[in-house]
């Protein structure tokens, strides 16, 4: 059985998809948003976005509107796609992760540049160190929050602590670490915790599990899709 942890309604559509091809799978939830409901003012500015998140508090606040004319870096296929509906048309950088956001901005963005980071309370803060280093000044605008769930769902527990979970799915560092610490509130044993193969979207989020000994793939790219081939040839051994 998978265990996925996205967000509810991003976690049916990847179960909907498992089901297709006969695998069973659990959902827990490892983290819930609340959008921030005062409006900011993004001046002249280039804006920083890596969360599909942050969308929704420009839709929700009406200050889609006021930025239109700003250029955005971007962080994900799918949010830049998302964007560029919205009508915000400059995108200056669509970048597959981190990493590659920092090498396309090398050659695209001047030194001292006005960088608005439209984040949550939980946020990659060596992408900003990174880009603090190349001399942009940046400004961090929490836009939502991210609040981690206070325990697992029952049956969840169970499954773990009966080993019924052969691979867990994660698309964040944040929900890997809450995973785990829930684990160790409800005294599942590391020797279960280990029988997992755990699967995630790039090696930012599992590195620090992996270190300590944890089973896990990383996906090709930093996609749903290249997560959902790993997982399929996974189950296909």
């Amino acid at each position: 059985m998978i265990l996925i942890t996205r967000p509810r309604k991003k976690s049916l559509e990847f179960q909907k998809r498992l089901e297709k091809f006969k695998i069973n799978s659990e959902i827990q939830e490892l983290s819930k948003f609340k959008i921030s409901k005062r409006q900011v003012s993004l001046f002249d500015s280039v804006i920083l976005i890596t969360s599909p998140r942050t969308l929704d508090y420009l839709v929700k606040t009406k200050t889609l509107e006021s930025c239109k004319k700003n250029k955005f870096i971007v962080i994900g296929k799918k949010t830049t796609q998302h964007l560029k509906k919205l009508g915000c048309k400059k995108i200056l950088i669509s970048a597959k992760d981190s990493a590659d956001l920092i090498n396309k901005s090398k050659s695209i963005i001047s030194e001292r540049s006005e960088v608005q980071f439209l984040s949550s309370n939980v946020y990659n803060k060596e992408l900003v160190r990174s880009l603090k280093k190349m001399k942009y000044k940046i400004t961090l605008i929490k836009v939502y929050e991210t609040i981690k769930v206070k325990k697992l769902k029952k049956s969840v527990i169970k499954n773990l602590k009966n080993n019924k979970f052969s691979t867990a799915v994660f698309f964040s560092k944040f929900s890997f670490k809450v995973f785990l610490n829930l684990c160790k509130m409800e005294k599942i044993s590391k020797s279960c915790l280990k029988h997992i193969q755990y699967i995630c979207v790039s090696q930012r989020v599992g590195e620090f599990a992996e270190k300590t000994g944890y089973n896990v793939h990383y996906a090709a790219n930093p996609s749903e899709q290249a997560v959902f081939d790993l997982l399929r040839n996974l189950k296909l051994r």
